[in-house]
């Protein structure tokens, strides 16, 4: 929903589906919905992306690993930094 209401110009119907390897109906009905998960929820996601995306492991500089991207290499967005310390990975 970020993507397109903050640029509908650079990611239209198709760009999304593609990069989140989803037909685009499904990307209408997310676009669609009010609905907005829980803190929980968010974060639980946010952790899953993180552990999926390349480049992230312990030690790293702060933001590195922290983009997720799509299968051709651009970037879908950034996570945002988790509060109370440091991010999954981070000591």
């Amino acid at each position: 929903r970020f993507l397109r209401q903050e640029l509908p110009e650079e990611w239209p119907l198709e760009r999304l589906a593609r990069g989140f390897g989803v037909s685009t109906d499904v990307v209408r009905r997310v676009l669609r919905s009010r609905g907005c998960p829980s803190p929980q929820r968010r974060r639980r996601q946010d952790e899953r992306a993180l552990s999926a995306a390349p480049g992230e492991a312990p030690g790293t500089a702060p933001g590195v690993g922290r983009e997720v991207r799509a299968a051709d290499g651009t970037l879908l967005y950034r996570l945002p930094r988790l509060r109370g310390g440091p991010g999954p990975g981070g000591q």
